[in-house]
């Protein structure tokens, strides 16, 4: 009995197994799109300094920091970095 629960408790609800690696590699794959979307965001955004945590920038913008930067540049940046974190956090 014992040996049958331990098997259905690795069965995931999808029909498979679990893995050798447990769910590293729904990490490998969610850590692979978040450093995709921060390159199209650094490729959107050349001259921005975004660092690693895009939550980080959200944080510790201040609108009309930046020379000659009017208020809708700073709600297009704003807008930009947002949509990017929203996407990462939802995955797709």
């Amino acid at each position: 009995m014992r040996a049958r629960k331990a098997g259905l408790l690795g069965q995931r609800p999808w029909g498979r197994a679990a893995g050798a690696n447990g769910d590293r590699g729904t990490d490998t794959a969610s850590d692979c799109f978040a450093a995709r979307v921060h390159a199209e965001l650094a490729e959107d955004l050349p001259d921005e300094d975004l660092g690693e945590d895009l939550a980080d920038v959200l944080e510790r913008y201040e609108p009309g920091s930046e020379l000659g930067a009017d208020a809708e540049a700073d709600e297009e940046f704003l807008e930009t970095v947002q949509e990017a974190h929203r996407r990462i956090a939802r995955g797709y």
